[in-house]
């Protein structure tokens, strides 16, 4: 599995509109095959803003990546914010609860 990594920089009064955007944004990346999750992050307080999606493998990262980079470049602009940086990443390793919750 992969992970592909973007973090953006996004005034921190628009912060609940970038969660709407980055929503609409999801739910285009959800269709996309070979995704295998992900997970929007961000901090109120200064605008820092990054998304974190799973891929199941490198053809599917790959595969992603024109529609992917077209929806983060929007989602992004869309709340007067940009595109910081895009790493790519192998999942070493799963982490998870031990008491099961």
């Amino acid at each position: 599995m992969l992970a592909r990594v973007a973090r953006y920089e996004v005034p921190s009064d628009r912060i609940d509109d970038a969660v709407e955007s980055f929503g609409q944004a999801a739910t285009e990346v959800e269709e996309l095959e070979g995704f295998a999750g992900g997970f929007l992050f961000v901090d109120h307080e200064d605008g820092r803003t990054m998304t974190l999606t799973l891929w199941e493998n490198q053809a599917a990262l790959e595969n992603s990546e024109r529609a992917a980079g077209k929806l983060r470049r929007e989602a992004a602009g869309s709340v007067d914010g940009s595109v910081l940086s895009v790493e790519t990443f192998e999942v070493a390793r799963e982490l998870t609860s031990s008491s099961g919750t």
